[in-house]
């Protein structure tokens, strides 16, 4: 297995063009991202069709390392139908994805395990939300 096919996948699920536009963002800041999909869920899609998309990129980015699966929204389509696999898959789902988390996805020390990644991920993306105020008062 080559060093890029090793890695842990990165699959970006949300509703409308926010996933692929995510990813658009990410690759601009950090160039290519060959373990990394986007998948555009709208409301007009069956969900029989969403699970086969959902499960199809898992399965184009699994390797031993699993699949990190980032959602928009704890509770929205893309996360369901993402949790729908959940114990099928070695997955880990991380909602409420964010550019800070999605830069430090495609950065994480490959030999922690895929459930640490996540935890990491959760705190990751918490603990980079600022108000602008409060950093440039010193707050945070």
């Amino acid at each position: 297995m080559t060093e890029t096919g090793s890695r842990t996948g990165i699959l970006i699920i949300a509703h409308g063009a926010l996933a692929q536009e995510m990813l658009n963002a990410l690759e601009f800041i950090t160039g290519p991202q060959p373990r990394a999909r986007a998948i555009a869920l709208d409301h007009a899609l069956e969900v029989d069709r969403a699970r086969a998309m959902v499960v199809e990129a898992i399965d184009a980015l699994m390797s031993p390392k699993g699949v990190l699966v980032l959602t928009d929204l704890f509770g929205g389509a893309p996360s369901n139908i993402a949790l729908s696999t959940l114990d099928e898959k070695n997955i880990e789902i991380v909602a409420g994805v964010n550019l800070p988390i999605l830069i430090h996805a495609v950065s994480q020390d490959e030999s922690l395990s895929l459930r640490a990644k996540a935890e990491a991920l959760r705190d990751y993306g918490r603990n980079n939300i600022f108000r602008a105020s409060d950093f440039f008062s010193g707050k945070k």
